[in-house]
């Protein structure tokens, strides 16, 4: 009878350990699949949808820019027509190469009758399809390229298919690695029940299960600082190695316990992490608590976004830079421009402006070619960023003219940092004989003027240096 009772009671212990182990790998299997959902749904999805859209924009810009150019060309106005209905009409041709599906199915264009010279009933042009309500609404604004003047506006319709296409492909992939991996859990959950004598056993399984997810997966012991399990994942992602007394350590996670996260209750937060030989990589840290051997223990996995970062790094750079002298373009200097404005309303301190030109720069292209300008063009920009000082910001303001924002500066420091500019051109060696560079510029200082009165002020003085005989800086 006793032996009986014992037999019971053993198999009653071993039913609640199967139990409790149930629990526990079928919270792993949740958090699992919740991190893989979260990643989806907070990360990858919109991260896919805003690198499409980006792209998008910028095809849009591209193309914009390529039908501004047809009004600079001085074309009558039924051959201007013409041919902006056959450039709009090449570009909904543009096939996507992978699937050759179109990358445009509409552009509709409004132009200002007067800025555009063209009759008011051909002021709308519209190719493509008549319906697109799938398609991605990109507007684009169109200058005149000789004085900047606004024209019209280009609203291009562009096709999502491939991007659909491709968020359903990474969706499919991620479900299947979602059930590998809810497998994988019940495989290694029918391997414990086999194996109920030691918690050591299932523990073993724990840690294999873990091993086999793709990103890193840290379980911390209670007081959050020292790492109880890491997978291999985590291992190699963080350079985890034992320490004098057997912990799991490493430089990267030292960094990340120094950021003072609590990782005791759901967290989500993107980090910088460097890795061993230097390299800078970004990940999305999140943070939750799993109940283990009914201690609440945080675990905390990691998805590397360093690409992802990359990429939005290199579309900020592309958006913001002048493609010929890789300094900064017209847009971003309007933007530092309003910035500094506003630092110096609210703080008090100085802040002036040079406005530069190359002096006969016309005759440069039509005497050497463009391919001379562009070099006069880049030489320039190289010697303003030699000259200014590390809180200045120089860039190409548009054709020859280059615009120099100086904070902390009086109108004294700006012609001085002018004069070291214009002596800097001067004494460039020529890059064709009988080819002398000079500039001209115009200082204006700050004192209470929006963006276009400081600009103003400063083209004004531009253009006395222009008349008193270049090679100049008023001011």
């Amino acid at each position: 009878m006793r032996s009986k009772r014992g037999f019971m009671g053993s198999l009653h212990r071993s039913l609640a350990f199967e139990r409790n182990l149930a629990i526990l790998f079928a919270s792993l299997g949740v958090l699992l699949m919740a991190l893989m959902t979260g990643y989806w749904l907070l990360v990858l999805e919109p991260n896919l949808r805003a690198d499409a859209e980006s792209r998008v924009r910028a095809l849009a810009q591209a193309q914009a820019r390529s039908l501004e150019v047809l009004f600079g060309l001085d074309l009558a106005q039924s051959r201007l027509l013409d041919e902006l209905d056959t450039r709009i009409n090449g570009m909904l041709l543009l096939k996507e190469p992978q699937d050759d599906s179109k990358l445009t199915l509409r552009i509709e264009l409004e132009l200002d009758p007067d800025s555009a010279a063209v009759p008011p009933e051909r002021q709308r042009l519209a190719r493509g399809q008549a319906q697109c309500p799938d398609c991605l609404k990109v507007d684009a604004p169109l200058y005149h390229p000789r004085n900047q003047q606004l024209i019209g506006i280009a609203t291009f319709y562009c096709n999502t298919a491939s991007l659909n296409r491709l968020i359903g492909d990474v969706r499919i992939r991620l479900i299947w690695a979602g059930g590998s991996i809810l497998a994988l859990i019940v495989v290694a959950w029918l391997g414990t029940v086999r194996l109920l004598l030691r918690l050591r056993e299932s523990e073993s399984n724990v840690r294999n299960l873990l091993d086999v997810a793709p990103f890193p997966i840290l379980l911390l012991e209670q007081d959050q600082r020292r790492i109880a399990l890491a997978n291999k994942a985590a291992q190699r992602y963080l350079g985890l190695v034992p320490n004098a007394t057997g912990r799991l350590d490493s430089m990267a996670w030292l960094r990340i316990r120094a950021l003072g996260m609590d990782l005791s209750g759901p967290q989500r937060r993107e980090i910088q992490l460097n890795s061993e030989g230097g390299e800078q990589r970004w990940a999305i840290l999140s943070a939750t608590e799993v109940n283990v051997s009914n201690a609440l223990h945080p675990v905390v996995s990691l998805v590397d976004v360093s690409e992802l970062k990359a990429v939005q790094q290199r579309l900020h750079l592309a958006a913001n830079t002048d493609g010929l002298t890789k300094s900064y373009n017209r847009r971003f200097l309007f933007e530092r421009l309003e910035e500094e404005i506003a630092r110096t309303e609210n703080d008090g301190h100085s802040l002036s402006v040079i406005l530069f030109d190359l002096d006969e720069f016309k005759a440069v292209n039509d005497t050497y070619g463009h391919a001379v300008g562009d070099a006069v063009l880049i030489q320039t920009a190289e010697v303003m960023r030699d000259c200014i000082r590390a809180a200045d910001t120089c860039g190409r303001y548009g054709g020859e003219e280059f615009l120099v924002i100086l904070p902390f500066a009086t109108r004294a420091t700006a012609a001085e940092l002018a004069e070291r500019i214009r002596v800097g051109i001067e004494s460039l060696p020529p890059i064709r004989p009988n080819l002398k560079l000079t500039i001209s510029g115009g200082i204006a200082e700050h004192c209470g003027t929006d963006v276009d009165s400081l600009l103003e002020a400063a083209d004004r003085n531009l253009y006395l240096a222009k008349q008193q005989g270049r090679n100049r800086v008023i001011g």
